[in-house]
């Protein structure tokens, strides 16, 4: 498949061991607490607690939005607490007696999720899908300005009000933010601890599965070999989508590829993937990439779709955690928490910047597989 300049991917190689972590398993390994204090101001007792309160939360939002139906209209964490949108009194009462704080508000999340499927239908498989380079950068659900946001350059936001009048959304249901550019995937076409698709270009590994691993979909199409920097094979795409419905592949590897459940930790031992339990919004987030170590920020929206120059991507998560070209494949966790995988972004880590990732969640189911855990 065709690369631009920032098509390729972090050295983050999961299957390669650098040695059992030393912490418990309820603890996080000191190059996380190191990130999340640079990043989150977190010392180390806050940052334990703050995982284990983003994981609680998401228990806690499943079980309200599976009693209210049809009234939730979205949640998030801030300020240490849990905040679930309803759309009406009696179910403010039934987040109430679940232990979170109510907001009742106008737009039901069933609402703008079927105005974000009616978007995505004028970007993704569509007639008008090449409009993807023409100024919209990405839309997703604010869940908690209860609006369907539409970022755009400064000179398209006219381009993005008549997209949302197209879906039905009146001016309280949807708003329009500026971006200063479009984003990109995140590549580098360098040498490094990573895999080699058909012998040239530079991909990482996401996360082991038991028959192999997942990466990001525009590294390769299915039939492409994956081999290591020395050109040992190490298996065959099985599987890939991008752009479309999702940016995300499947590598079957070869018998005799040693496939461990950890994440490179960059000379800091190796950091145990123990599960996929998805985090919230508003959830702490970090991640790993061999361009700029290890960086942590929040999850700042789901279900994004991004305007990629090679296509729309629907699905995604987005964050302000930062990434640079070569982070892009890599592993995003909470805790031991495994969330997704790099998709793209812009901005750097000097600057600061925006970067998506494909849930994790959503190649497990789509390929079948189990992940590796340690």
């Amino acid at each position: 498949m065709e690369l631009t300049k920032f098509l390729a991917f972090l050295a983050v190689v999961l299957p390669v061991a650098y040695g059992a972590p030393t912490q418990a398993a309820n603890e996080l390994h000191p190059e996380i607490l190191a990130a999340m204090k640079r990043d989150l101001g977190l010392n180390a007792e806050q940052a334990t607690a703050r995982v284990a309160r983003d994981l609680d939360a998401t228990n806690v939002i499943e079980q309200v939005r599976s009693s209210v139906g049809d009234s939730f209209a979205g949640a998030w964490i801030h300020e240490d607490a849990v905040h679930i949108g309803v759309t009406d009194q009696a179910s403010a009462d039934q987040v109430t007696a679940a232990g979170a704080t109510p907001v009742v508000m106008a737009n039901s999340m069933s609402k703008l999720e079927q105005a974000k499927a009616d978007l995505d239908k004028v970007f993704v498989g569509g007639h008008n899908a090449r409009r993807s380079t023409s100024g919209i950068a990405s839309f997703y659900i604010d869940v908690a300005a209860n609006k369907l946001v539409i970022e755009a350059l400064g000179d398209s936001h006219a381009q993005a009000e008549e997209l949302a009048a197209q879906v039905g959304l009146t001016a309280a249901e949807y708003e329009v933010r500026t971006v200063e550019q479009m984003p990109s995937v995140r590549a580098t076409v360098q040498g490094g601890d990573a895999y080699y698709i058909n012998g040239a270009s530079r991909c990482s590994i996401g996360f082991s599965v038991t028959t192999g691993f997942v990466s990001a979909g525009h590294c390769g199409d299915p039939g492409d070999r994956a081999t290591t920097s020395s050109g040992q094979q190490l298996g065959t795409f099985s599987g890939s989508v991008f752009p479309g419905s999702a940016d995300m592949s499947y590598v079957r590897t070869v018998s005799g590829t040693t496939l461990r459940g950890y994440i490179n930790g960059y000379g800091q031992g190796s950091l145990p993937v123990k599960g996929s339990t998805e985090s919230a919004v508003g959830a702490s987030i970090c991640r790993s990439g061999s361009t700029t170590g290890v960086h942590c920020g929040t999850v700042r929206a789901k279900g994004a779709t991004v305007n990629y120059a090679e296509g729309s991507v629907t699905g995604l998560t987005q964050t302000n955690v930062c990434a640079e070209p070569g982070d892009s494949g890599g592993s995003w966790y909470s805790g031991s928490q495994a969330q997704g995988v790099t998709s793209g972004g812009n901005g750097d880590c000097t600057r600061g910047g925006t970067t998506y990732f494909q849930p994790v969640n959503e190649i497990l189911q789509t390929y079948r597989l189990t992940l590796v855990t340690a």
